[in-house]
């Protein structure tokens, strides 16, 4: 075979196997796109887009903990104020109660009162009868034994007096 001569032949590059290297190097190149780089390429954008999609998805629970908490906080305050009312309400129920037990016990204690007051008021008015009675009895029994005896004024004083004596 004979040695090209000329541009490239001085370089030392020979233009058959330069042509055969460089579809060689196509069909390489074609290969590895298809079959390495394309999939390496997706491999990445698949991972960006996790890696994407987890911060977004930390973002969102953090903002989601942040709200959580505040609600938690809200809560909590709003139980702190029920609470409160709900003790005042009782305090105050209970200092109702406790003077409307006040009223009525004292109320009870008055009508004992008055129904004391009007038992003895009753005792002593049948104990006056009792003693009007007994008066008018002694009385009869005197004027009896005075009329009986023809008396004179002293006579009639000591029977009345002898009288009361034997009835007490």
């Amino acid at each position: 075979m004979a040695e090209p001569t000329g541009g490239l032949a001085t370089l030392g590059i020979n233009l058959n196997m330069f042509v055969a290297q460089m579809i060689n190097f196509l069909i390489v190149l074609g290969v590895m796109w298809k079959f390495a780089y394309k999939p390496l390429v997706k491999m990445l954008d698949d991972r960006t887009a996790r890696i994407d999609k987890s911060m977004k998805d930390a973002d969102h629970v953090e903002k989601r903990v942040a709200a959580l908490e505040d609600e938690r906080k809200a809560i909590v305050a709003e139980a702190r104020a029920e609470a409160g009312k709900m003790m005042e309400m009782t305090r105050n129920d209970a200092e109702a109660m406790k003077v409307d037990l006040t009223e009525k016990a004292k109320r009870e204690v008055e009508k004992v009162v008055a129904n004391g007051k009007a038992q003895l008021k009753a005792e002593q008015e049948a104990m006056m009868r009792e003693a009007r009675k007994e008066i008018v009895e002694i009385a009869i029994q005197a004027a009896k034994k005075i009329l009986a005896n023809e008396v004179d004024d002293k006579k009639s004083h000591s029977l009345a007096e002898e009288v009361v004596r034997k009835m007490t």
